[in-house]
């Protein structure tokens, strides 16, 4: 009788053979076990695998739990970054604590792995591209749209449409990772975590992401600017425009930024620690689309 780790170890090579190896499943298991006992072994095994997989993704994630995954795990493999989807997509899931702001106010994140859309949703390119939980930032392009203030030192014009190097001048790539929050009453009503249970937390038009490299590894947390916020409907808006954007609620500074860096690491982050933001860009940023390289590595495909 096949073990366990056989099975295993075949379940595993058909899942990396993707949808291709859909159809010859059945002709694979029969070529591979022809016992009809060993057959019917790896059918209950495999019976048996998806329901615990399915209890475990109904079990709530712990918060250290979720903390240790988004800093540990590797953004360039897909079966990490869809435990970490499934993770953060649960009906039940913990949000995670930031701190206070230095300007003012109380801030959490909500996990989730959607909420911000790229400028351009179907780049032309020959690569595979990855799902919209990972998109890029081009910080080398402002769109010619109003706004208060621009940097000197960053170039009006748009970069080559074509996959990025991902220089660490041009941009990075980055996976969502939930909705920032902020505290909706007087901070002196703020005292435990039952408090920050029962709320009012209230939206800040800012998503929360984690930045990684090309070897997959956790850069850095940035809060990003959603400039394609949903109505009440549901429904994406067009782009905002203007120069009413990108405002924390209880920013006493009225500080105006599309992007910055709000840690190091996720597990940084909890009630009782004042933060700054750095890495601040104070004009509009591209969202980009990110695609897969045949080394491996996730890079930005960067607009024309």
């Amino acid at each position: 009788m096949p073990t366990a780790a056989e099975f295993l170890a075949f379940s595993n090579e058909q899942h990396a053979k993707g949808l291709s190896a859909l159809e010859g499943l059945g002709k694979a298991i029969r070529e591979k076990w022809p016992n009809k006992a060993d057959r019917m072994a790896y059918y209950d095994w495999s019976m048996k695998r998806a329901d615990d997989e399915m209890k475990q993704e109904m079990t709530p994630i712990s918060r250290e739990d979720l903390k240790a995954m988004i800093a540990t795990m590797n953004y360039n493999s897909n079966i990490a970054r869809g435990k970490l989807v499934t993770a953060v997509e649960r009906p039940i899931v913990p949000w995670l604590p930031i701190g206070s702001y230095q300007n003012g106010g109380i801030y959490r994140i909500v996990p989730g792995a959607h909420g911000l859309q790229p400028d351009q949703p179907d780049p032309q390119t020959d690569r595979w591209l990855i799902s919209m939980n990972v998109l890029g930032v081009d910080t080398n392009v402002q769109p010619t749209l109003p706004f208060r203030s621009r940097k000197a030192n960053f170039s009006g014009a748009s970069a080559k449409s074509n996959e990025s190097d991902d220089s660490e001048i041009a941009g990075f790539v980055f996976h969502q990772i939930g909705t920032l929050e902020h505290w909706g009453d007087k901070s002196e009503n703020f005292r435990s975590f039952e408090d920050a249970a029962r709320g009012p937390w209230l939206p800040t038009g800012f998503r929360a992401v984690v930045r990684f490299g090309k070897n997959g590894a956790a850069n850095g947390i940035y809060i990003i600017y959603d400039f394609y916020p949903k109505d009440e409907w549901g429904e994406r808006r067009l782009k905002v425009t203007g120069d009413y954007w990108g405002c924390l609620p209880q920013d006493r500074s009225n500080q105006q930024f599309s992007m910055a860096k709000l840690a190091d690491t996720i597990t940084e982050l909890r009630f009782g620690r004042t933060f700054t933001l750095t890495e601040v860009l104070d004009y509009p940023i591209e969202l980009v689309r990110a695609v897969k390289t045949p080394e491996d590595a996730i890079i930005r495909v960067t607009i024309a």
